[in-house]
């Protein structure tokens, strides 16, 4: 019996590009970038990130919206980006939950 698969239906891609060298990340001004983000718990991309192999130390939790920075071969985790418009609205609804604690 193959394992059983875990399901992320709300785990988003928004694709972008490096507006700089960052030599400390082997990430050069040009290349593909990724926030990987759930647009509905922390927990879930918290879930997701562990079934890739990724800490929840490493999410990026300075701005609005808590995601994880891919970048390099991390790229290749991600898949169908959202459009910016879906990123913008993504963002509203996160400072609306934040504003109603």
């Amino acid at each position: 019996m193959p394992p059983e698969r875990l399901s992320f239906d709300v785990i988003r891609f928004h694709y972008h590009t490096a507006p700089r060298d960052i030599p400390r990340l082997d990430v050069r001004k040009g290349d593909t970038l990724v926030h990987a983000y759930s647009d509905s718990s922390v927990e879930e991309l918290i879930e997701w990130g562990r079934s890739h192999g990724l800490k929840p130390e490493w999410i990026d939790r300075r701005n609005a919206l808590p995601h994880y920075d891919l970048f390099g071969e991390g790229v290749s985790l991600a898949t169908e980006g959202v459009t910016r418009a879906e990123l913008v609205a993504d963002l509203r609804m996160w400072r609306a939950r934040r504003s109603e604690r």
